[in-house]
């Protein structure tokens, strides 16, 4: 992945993307990262794993913690001591409430009969 990676990078161009939306039970080692992706090419962006059904399903929980940031600091010190450009990218909270993130959609949530405590709270409005 690595040098496939690398083909896109150019000196002086902007640097490769590593998105991670990091679960509690995935650890991600700044340094077995390093061996494999060059801070020079690649930089690393972090983010939670949204409250979907189908996360709940997995039993994936983030290792994002949305409305602390600052207690995610350990592995974005860990990467940035290696040398790599961190982005922790926590969305606006809100759309988990909405329901409106990447991965969650509006049928799961009417056909389920669990309903999520940390997601589509808001109210359904049906048309008139």
């Amino acid at each position: 992945m690595a040098e496939y990676g690398e083909r896109f990078f150019s000196p002086g161009d902007r640097k490769i993307t590593l998105n991670f939306a990091l679960a509690q039970q995935s650890p991600l080692d700044a340094e077995v990262l390093k061996r494999h992706f060059s801070p020079e090419k690649f930089l690393i962006k972090i983010t939670p794993i949204n409250p979907t059904y189908r996360a709940v399903e997995m039993n994936l929980k983030s290792h994002v913690i949305i409305d602390s940031p600052l207690q995610n600091d350990e592995i974005v010190s860990a990467l940035r001591s290696e040398g790599y450009e961190v982005i922790l990218s926590i969305g606006n909270i809100e759309e988990n409430y909405i329901g409106s993130n990447c991965g969650q959609y509006l049928r799961a949530h009417l056909k389920t009969q669990a309903k999520m405590q940390v997601g589509y709270t808001y109210p359904i409005n049906k048309p008139v």
